[in-house]
């Protein structure tokens, strides 16, 4: 008798150990579903990428160098993959390595494979044409070179 009630005993505190675990995985899942679905991009970022963007997926960015007073001086198109979506920004990481302006000590003047940022301004584009087109927009400020030649009357 007293075995039988041992064995009872053990037999519901193993069920009980066994539906504790299966309900707080099956309530993870639910909250990672509902957390992945629930991402919405704010009205600036949505106007400027469009529904397109998932997480995984692979598009291409826009490595822009200025000055202190936001002048751009070089832009050049970057193959990415998009990691998180948040409302307002994006997780990125960088597929390929682009140099801005190469020199020699410098290694600061691009970024490098498997890099990662949070992109807020949402320049972000499909394909690369998409991305070299948009760069044509771009104003650049060419600075003159120094010593330019020039002569006094």
């Amino acid at each position: 008798m007293k075995q039988l009630a041992t064995l009872i005993v053990c037999m519901g505190f193993i069920l009980i150990l066994a539906s504790c675990g299966s309900r707080n995985q099956s309530k993870t899942n639910a909250q990672a579903n509902l957390a992945e679905s629930e991402v919405k991009l704010n009205d600036i970022l949505q106007k400027k990428v469009g529904s397109w963007i998932k997480e995984g997926s692979e598009c291409y960015g826009l490595i822009v160098m200025t000055d202190k007073d936001g002048k751009v001086h070089a832009i050049k198109e970057l193959k990415a993959v998009a990691l998180i979506i948040q409302s307002d920004k994006i997780k990125m990481k960088a597929l390929e390595d682009v140099s801005l302006a190469p020199k020699a000590g410098c290694k600061k003047l691009g970024i490098a494979k498997g890099e990662t940022w949070w992109e807020t301004e949402g320049d972000l584009f499909q394909t690369r044409e998409e991305a070299i087109e948009f760069k044509k927009t771009v104003k650049i400020d060419k600075k003159s070179p120094a010593g330019a030649k020039f002569t006094i009357d």
